[in-house]
């Protein structure tokens, strides 16, 4: 993990996707746009695939959360950039390279750490919940062997199923929601923010009109 954020345990990481290496932003614009003094990007699929894989995960989650059908292309990257901590996105940088950043996260250590075992709890409790909804054909299939097999078993031939679903309807809801709650409070603390100085702001507006109009 230190290997991922650095000597210092802390750094900030930017998820990219793109068709070509080409299509990546340099590296000198975006020290002019983020106003860091370096950076350096890495292949997602390289030494630290696991954890690009779960910041990856926790988008697909995110998107769970809402409703949304998964598209890979929206939480897939294909390559990340490292850079100092506490590095913030702003509006210029937005509209130049949005086509380009995925999302990006400010981490340390211990975020990283909290971040694994909220995934962990997450998916263990949408399985069992899962599993819950897979209960009914389950009882059937073993209705339907029983039977062929001779068993007289009433409660197995004939389970009182739609008793059963009432009763196990909310199942689960109350932790799935706690889980899913920890796991946006997570990505609300965090993920890649704006600047919050007006100053900062209006600089970075005064950048984009720039080019904006320039093209």
């Amino acid at each position: 993990m230190k290997n991922f954020l650095g000597p210092h345990g802390k750094a900030t990481i930017v998820l990219m996707r793109t068709h070509f290496e080409s299509e990546l932003p340099k590296l000198k614009d975006l020290k002019k746009i983020l106003h860091i003094p370096d950076g350096k990007y890495y292949r997602s699929s390289g030494r630290n695939s696991y954890e690009i894989n779960r910041l990856e995960r926790l988008l697909v989650i995110l998107g769970e959360i809402k409703g949304e059908k998964r598209d890979w292309q929206k939480t897939s990257s294909t390559d990340f950039l490292v850079t100092v901590a506490e590095v913030y996105s702003n509006l210029f940088m937005t509209l130049k390279y949005t086509a380009q950043v995925l999302d990006g996260f400010n981490l340390t250590e211990a975020s990283l750490e909290e971040m694994e075992k909220l995934i962990v709890n997450y998916n263990y409790i949408s399985a069992i919940r899962k599993e819950k909804d897979q209960m009914w054909e389950t009882l059937k299939r073993n209705s339907e062997r029983s039977a062929e097999k001779g068993i007289d078993d009433s409660t197995i031939l004939n389970p009182d199923i739609p008793a059963l679903q009432k009763i196990l309807n909310s199942y689960g809801d109350q932790e799935y929601e706690k889980a899913s709650n920890d796991i946006k409070d997570w990505y609300e603390t965090y993920r890649w923010k704006y600047k919050s100085s007006s100053k900062a702001n209006s600089s970075d507006e005064d950048e984009a009109a720039e080019t904006t109009s320039a093209t």
